[in-house]
């Protein structure tokens, strides 16, 4: 009876954990901002790169970025490029675009993604227009 009290207790903990840490990562990050200063505070928070793939010289080129974390780069479209991040068992996953013409600060964040739940946050390319919109939360079974 004690442990099925303790084990309903750490779930109920886990499920409060697992809630106050989506809001968490929901902050970790803002749109526009420089992915320069994304991953310093990513750092300071305890995440460290994970790129899922060694990016080759033309992404880097492509990304105007020099970050350990950089996975790679599309090349078509808008110039999407991918930048990985873990801490724990935890993996995130940036998306960022070429800062704006005459804008300094290499990539800019356009989204990120929590790799286990799918919940991402930012701006989402709508699929029936193309256009940036906020993201919408993921739907279960999605």
């Amino acid at each position: 009876m004690l442990l099925l009290a303790l084990l309903g207790g750490a779930g109920l903990a886990l499920a409060q954990q697992r809630s106050g840490h989506d809001l968490g990562l929901a902050s970790l990050l803002r749109v526009g901002e420089a992915m320069l200063a994304g991953d310093q505070r990513l750092r300071k928070l305890g995440w460290s790169p994970a790129g899922v793939a060694r990016a080759d010289g033309l992404d880097r080129e492509r990304s105007g970025s020099r970050l350990d974390s950089l996975s790679g780069c599309s090349g078509t479209g808008l110039g999407y490029c991918r930048f990985d991040y873990r801490r724990g068992q935890a993996r995130l996953a940036v998306i960022t675009v070429p800062a704006a013409t005459g804008r300094g600060g290499g990539p800019q964040v356009l989204r990120w993604v929590e790799e286990a739940s799918g919940q991402r946050w930012g701006l989402c390319q709508s699929e029936s227009s193309g256009e940036l919109l906020p993201c919408a939360p993921e739907k279960p079974g999605n």
